[in-house]
């Protein structure tokens, strides 16, 4: 089997456009461009896609198939990097903005989104405009680099900037390949994903792996405990917020509609409409990433901050007939525990719904149990429940939650939002925890349309 170089494959006359890069996008005009370092896996995916009938199958020298369709490159990293460059050739000259950690990623960035302006792409949790219908691939909160240059090529607006999610799974799969941020973000570090990572030290130092020379030029972060852990492993410029003096951002006060701060000496005073616990900090991230940037003055920042609103699903409010209800995405015992504490600042009693993910970290269920347990009342229903027994998965959180607290369990989620709804007296709220955005339920390998908020209107709508 010869063994082509990248001048083959630039004297090739190819449609770049026609490139996909998963056999789940192959059709009979595809161009098939994959690797795997596992020789055997390599071969099943590729003899999977000659089934489909490809154009072609552009792939390194660890297949051995011996087949006209397929090309073997040497040094396919350079091949693919062409690749990339011919479906979308300025990608790599955008200025890339990205935000990691447990709590928070969504909310900053969407703010960031709306705070730099038009041609800015927001890439995360959030897709309300359908953007990845090009692949069949399940989307994931940070893309892999393919498919991130591909939504790019597609877009019909001039861009000239990128708001990631990036994800601990992205970050420690190199899902990002050799993108380099021109500033990044830091949140906060809580219990998830331990069912990966295995520990809390090795989730921080997978979160670490975005603060490095050659990954990110600086960075921003929320002081704290886990941040100060995070500035002995980076080794690039960064920039903390705070309420110290020796913040470079230091928050000075807020109030309904209105935030002061100090951002290296300079006193700023914002309008803003936002409502959801730590709001102030997912917002001080946001607009000191701008700043850094060096690409937006402070004038030009203040005035798009009165513009900002929350994204669906986080600390979404819905009020009908004298009834609130809050849709939020809280699903970790910390962000579980902010939005209640959040709450009971603004309402007498605050009601809870809650689940959790099968086939997930099991050791915080009992976690997010005791996180509840702040709450005067508490419903476990549903979350995503998979292919696990959604009895055990309420077992699990019971298990944290105190024997006197009042407490139900309704597994039908729709019946328990519609029972909360109706439960609830003036100056109560109920929490609607755990799937904010997302508009489908994972129920024994199904995906059903389910969707918090419309269901929490249209059980407001039967109170009339």
């Amino acid at each position: 089997m010869k063994s082509l170089n990248i001048n083959d494959l630039k004297n090739m006359r190819i449609d770049y456009s026609n490139v996909v890069n998963h056999t789940l996008d192959v059709s009979s005009n595809s161009i098939l461009s994959i690797n795997n370092g596992n020789k055997e896996k390599l071969n099943n995916y590729i003899n999977l896609s000659l089934k489909k009938k490809p154009q072609l199958v552009i792939t390194s020298n660890n297949c051995e198939i011996n087949n006209e369709k397929v090309l073997r490159f040497e040094n396919y990293e350079i091949v693919f990097n062409y690749i990339l460059k011919k479906i979308c050739k300025q990608y790599e000259d955008l200025n890339y903005f990205g935000i990691t950690g447990t709590n928070g990623k969504t909310t900053s960035a969407y703010y960031l989104n709306q705070l730099i302006g038009e041609k800015n792409l927001f890439i995360g949790t959030i897709d309300d405009e359908k953007k990845y219908s090009f692949t069949k691939e399940k989307v994931l909160t940070t893309p892999k680099l393919f498919n991130i240059v591909k939504l790019i090529s597609l877009q019909k607006k001039n861009i000239d900037s990128v708001s990631l999610e990036v994800s601990s799974h992205a970050l420690d799969q190199e899902r990002l390949g050799n993108l380099n941020f021109l500033i990044s973000g830091f949140t906060n570090l809580s219990q998830d994903h331990l069912d990966y990572h295995g520990s809390m030290e090795d989730y921080l130092k997978v979160k670490a792996k975005l603060f490095r020379d050659g990954v990110s030029r600086k960075f921003v972060y929320v002081d704290s405990e886990v941040s100060k852990k995070l500035l002995d492993i980076s080794n690039i410029p960064s920039f903390s917020i705070g309420d110290q003096d020796h913040n470079n951002v230091k928050y000075i006060n807020s109030d309904s509609n209105k935030i002061i701060f100090q951002i290296d000496g300079n006193e700023v005073e914002c309008e803003l409409n936002l409502l959801g616990p730590k709001v102030i900090e997912n917002f001080l991230l946001a607009f000191s990433m701008a700043y850094y940037s060096g690409l937006y003055n402070l004038k030009y920042l203040i005035n798009k901050s009165k513009e900002i609103k929350n994204p669906p699903g986080r600390y979404e409010k819905i009020s009908q007939n004298g009834k609130t209800a809050v849709v939020d995405y809280a699903h970790t015992p910390a962000a579980i525990r902010e939005v209640i504490k959040y709450s009971k600042t603004k309402y007498k009693n605050v009601k809870v719904i809650l689940g959790a993910g099968g086939e997930r970290d099991k050791s915080k269920r009992m976690k997010m149990g005791e996180a509840s347990s702040t709450a005067d009342h508490i419903t476990i229903t549903n979350d995503n429940p998979r292919s696990e027994d959604p009895l055990e998965i309420s077992k699990n959180i019971l298990e944290g939650i105190p024997l006197n607290k009042n407490t139900d369990v309704v597994l039908d989620r729709k019946k328990a939002i519609f029972k909360g709804i109706e439960s609830l007296k003036e100056d109560e709220v109920l929490l609607i925890l755990g799937k904010g955005h997302e508009k489908v339920q994972e129920i024994e390998n199904k995906l059903i349309p389910f969707d918090d908020t419309k269901i929490a209107i249209e059980a407001m709508e039967l109170e009339n």
